[in-house]
């Protein structure tokens, strides 16, 4: 009795506003559907963050549909739990209960601590599954009355020893009940692995990159559930985008560099690369004319360049004051604000991931638009936005 351990998808995210990582984080789930259905697995695991938001895309539910299709049409049951990106909004719905709603889901937990007994011949199985908003139940669990099976908790939380700021993490790992099997948990993006006395203790990470510190390669879990205590054996995913960190000091070492390191992804016939540059000392004009050069030219998807002193200090797992907030709709506030969908949809992307790109879209679009410029400046807002805009393009310091 196997099962497949996944995490943190994230469907419908677009990192740095690009089509092409919306389609990264679809594929990177695909795949691991398809590692469930090649290892004939009976249960497929997700601790949480399976959409990005709780109002995702509709290629998103799409992408969502097909791949579970698959495995209800295998007969895998579906154990899913809510993290914080998967909680709805005030009297909304839970893409989540769609899911379920649509027979996809064989045991979902969104708003409350559930679990559920299922029958494998002469093995039985309970998952007791926690929601991120119930993570703090777990202190108060009561061990399940069958005396025949084996229990599994599926859980969205960060665990103290993970090493992150005290703020952030939930409870130790010594406060978790010592009757499970095995625990799956979700949140942390980077595969973790820790022992709960004979126990595994099981993050697998996100399957695809959010964060240059959660780079580079990301995992499934492949779990023998037959067994008493399951060790884990980890599935690298062969669809994640590669990452290239790198520091710039003198453009001739950093050309030499990473036309190495590009050179070695085309051998493997990987995807083009995002880049990473940590900036020592001047010349960042002929850096940025270089990268962009070879982004025009598909030798890479994107770059990003921060200064030596700027370095990225947030925890892979650690979201933004914007993304911890559960029941805030960025978009949604700015658009009452400027009263224009699209225009709303690029200050916030502006907002998350400054870059020049975006700024010039804005420009762009303000110029295609008089009546909307017209309107801003009749209720005194055209002034603010041009500063906003100016104020993030020069964060970036190109």
């Amino acid at each position: 009795m196997f099962a497949l351990h996944v995490s943190d998808t994230h469907l419908g995210s677009m990192q740095y506003s690009l089509l092409s990582r919306a389609k990264d984080v679809y594929a990177a789930f695909g795949e691991t559907i398809e590692i469930a259905l090649r290892e004939r697995v009976d249960f497929y695991i997700h601790s949480g963050d399976f959409f990005d938001s709780p109002n995702p895309p509709p290629e998103a539910y799409i992408v969502a549909y097909k791949g579970l299709k698959k495995l209800r049409e295998r007969n895998i049951r579906v154990v899913a739990i809510a993290g914080q990106h998967d909680i709805p909004k005030r009297y909304s719905v839970s893409p989540l209960h769609i899911l379920h709603d649509l027979g996809l889901l064989d045991l979902v937990a969104v708003s409350e601590a559930t679990q559920k007994e299922f029958d494998y011949g002469q093995n039985k199985m309970v998952f007791v599954a926690i929601p991120y908003s119930q993570r703090f139940s777990i202190l108060k669990l009561q061990k399940p009355l069958t005396k025949t099976g084996k229990a599994v908790l599926v859980a969205h939380l960060l665990l103290k020893e993970l090493g992150i700021p005290s703020e952030y993490a939930d409870i130790s790992i010594k406060q978790l009940p010592e009757w499970f099997n095995y625990i799956a948990l979700g949140d942390y993006h980077i595969k973790t692995e820790f022992r709960h006395g004979p126990c595994y203790v099981v993050y697998p990470g996100a399957t695809e990159v959010f964060r240059v510190n959660e780079c580079c390669e990301k995992y499934v879990a492949l779990v023998d559930l037959s067994i008493d205590y399951p060790k884990p054996e980890y599935i690298k995913l062969s669809s994640t985008r590669p990452w290239i960190r790198i520091t710039y000091s003198d453009f001739q070492k950093f050309v030499s560099e990473l036309s190495s390191t590009l050179l070695e992804i085309k051998k493997k016939n990987l995807k083009q690369p995002i880049v990473f540059v940590e900036m020592h000392g001047s010349g960042i004009e002929q850096l940025e004319r270089y990268l962009l050069s070879l982004r025009v030219n598909g030798e890479i998807e994107f770059f990003r360049i921060v200064y030596s002193d700027e370095k990225v200090k947030e925890q892979p797992i650690i979201e933004s004051i914007a993304e911890n907030i559960e029941y805030i709709d960025l978009q949604k506030i700015v658009e009452t604000v400027v009263k224009d969908r699209e225009l709303a949809a690029l200050l916030t992307s502006l907002a998350k991931e400054p870059s020049k790109s975006l700024a010039q879209k804005i420009v762009d679009y303000l110029k295609e638009k008089p009546d909307v410029v017209k309107r801003l400046e009749s209720e005194f807002l055209a002034n603010k936005l041009t500063s906003f805009v100016k104020n993030k393009v020069n964060s970036l310091k190109v």
